[in-house]
């Protein structure tokens, strides 16, 4: 990031806002140029700010930015996408807060990354669309575990390599084949395959992904267990994505 102060324009994913002194907020956000980062808005609270509008939590802006190195200024705020179905559909805004929460808390600041970029965007424009909200959320998992460096093998027994599987592995990180599924539950075709599919299948080309309710069931609960196991990661928004499994 630059060290200098000056005046750019930069379009931004509102992750969060903070409360700062008696008019203020620090807005979290996301974007493409400089990664995370923090902007003080000045005067925002104020019922005559013009600014207000196009700084709410997850949406699109373009913002005018005093830019330097630490809390940047805010000048003025455009909005460009209020992502507006998202909050009409309760199942839409869990996953939503979701993908917010986890890039407020565990993507580090002014590290800008094209494909954390594409995957927020990504995310957020998915659900505004009307995409199964649960679908997204298993994607942005598998996100998740390769953001922290973990890589399941889904190309067939992380054992044996063998193309004809049965189950998954928590322990092993990935399928297992008839030969070593020992103690391991059998999965159905539809689970098998979903999971190969959201491990292949990015977020652009959400439109190919489809997945049984039956197999969602499964995967939901699966894919978080494998974040708890290899991450350690507990995001606060993860209790209500329970209430629409």
């Amino acid at each position: 990031m630059k060290t200098t102060i000056h005046e750019e324009v930069v379009e931004a994913i509102i992750l969060k806002k903070t409360p700062y002194k008696e008019n203020d907020m620090i807005l979290h956000v996301y974007t493409y140029e400089y990664g995370k980062m923090s902007v003080l808005a000045r005067g925002i609270r104020k019922v005559t700010s013009k600014n207000a509008r196009a700084c709410q939590d997850m949406m699109l802006s373009e913002l005018t930015i005093h830019l330097k190195k630490g809390l940047s200024t805010l000048i003025k705020a455009t909005p460009l996408d209020y992502f507006r179905h998202i909050k009409e559909n309760l199942e839409s805004e869990i996953v939503g807060n979701y993908v917010l929460e986890y890039y407020y808390r565990y993507v580090e600041e002014n590290q800008p990354l094209e494909k954390e970029y594409q995957m927020l965007y990504g995310a957020l424009h998915a659900l505004d669309l009307g995409y199964l909200p649960l679908i997204v959320y298993l994607v942005f998992d598998v996100f998740i575990l390769e953001h922290n460096g973990v890589s399941l093998d889904v190309e067939g027994c992380v054992l044996c390599h063998s193309p004809q599987v049965v189950s998954i592995s928590l322990e092993d990180g990935g399928f297992l084949c008839q030969q070593h599924l020992n103690q391991h539950q059998p999965y159905s075709k539809d689970v098998l395959k979903a999971f190969r599919h959201i491990h292949k299948i990015p977020i652009t080309s959400i439109e190919h992904l489809h997945i049984p309710p039956e197999a969602l069931h499964v995967l939901v609960p699966l894919m978080e267990a494998f974040i708890e196991e290899y991450t350690g990661i507990q995001l606060k928004t993860s209790r209500f994505i329970h209430q629409i499994v």
